[in-house]
């Protein structure tokens, strides 16, 4: 009898451990230890270590627009149309955020209030550049002037200014007496739609110097109010009744002037 017994124990313990239950007994759980035997289950295997995702790759920029960065990376003057608010702006080739990487002082940039969102830019293929915030979003875009200078014109805000420090320079080289006196204004040379005289007096606005217009111009060029001139950058401001309001003019190699950017109508400024 005692042999007996000792057969079922045995056959007990080599059931438990091949997942046998005898009937009315309860699963053994996994864990559980028979006789000094540690039983697991099938497919109770725990899993080994979570894998952590792999975080996405950093964007990378086409090598023509960076190229194309390369070529306009460079030191800048940002400031609105009449001068009054401008601070040191410089474009770089490094890839940054979403873009090209910006370097300015934002304290002293501050007093133009855009620039707290800009952290990048890209140039774009139509030749202009877009100055960018951390989504990506264009916050201004600049279009390619003369001396290799950009304007900007933000709606509800105003015209804005990115100037090449060089051609500021060239301030001195226009002198007040080369550009007083009358001009006709013409969309193509030789038919003029407006004459105005630039004079070597304040302007009535307390922005620069005094602007008289003749009658019969083309009510259409008078709409932005021509009130002043000035000289900024190499080039000639003509100042409306508004901040926005602003023609600049760049000398041209047949020593008249003509509005740059274009922006798709030429607007000639010649002697009579």
């Amino acid at each position: 009898m005692a042999r007996r017994h000792m057969g079922l124990a045995a056959a007990l313990v080599l059931g438990a451990q091949m997942g046998v239950t005898q009937p009315g007994a309860a699963p053994a759980s996994v864990g559980t230890t028979v006789t000094g035997v540690q039983l697991v289950q099938r497919g109770d295997v725990p899993p080994g270590p979570a894998t952590a995702p792999r975080p996405p790759a950093p964007s990378r920029l086409d090598p023509a627009v960076r190229d194309a960065g390369a070529r306009l990376a460079a030191p800048f003057r940002l400031g609105n149309a009449d001068g009054s608010r401008s601070c040191p702006f410089a474009l770089k080739a490094e890839p940054a955020g979403p873009g090209l990487a910006v370097d300015f002082d934002r304290p002293a940039c501050a007093i133009i209030a855009f620039s707290a969102q800009v952290v990048a830019w890209l140039p774009d293929p139509s030749g202009s550049l877009r100055l960018l915030n951390a989504q990506g979003r264009t916050v201004a875009e600049f279009t390619e002037g003369a001396n290799g200078s950009f304007e900007a014109l933000r709606e509800g805000d105003g015209v804005y200014f990115l100037t090449n420090p060089s051609a500021a320079d060239e301030d001195t080289e226009i002198k007040v007496d080369e550009v007083v006196g009358e001009w006709d204004l013409a969309r193509q040379a030789g038919t003029p739609i407006c004459r105005w005289t630039l004079l070597d007096q304040p302007a009535t606005n307390g922005k620069g110097k005094a602007l008289a217009i003749a009658t019969g111009c083309d009510p259409a060029l008078l709409r932005f109010g021509p009130v002043a001139w000035d000289i900024e950058g190499g080039n000639i401001l003509v100042r409306g009744d508004t901040d926005a309001a602003v023609i600049r003019f760049a000398r041209q190699e047949d020593g008249g002037w003509a509005r740059t950017p274009e922006r798709g109508r030429p607007l000639l400024m010649n002697r009579p």
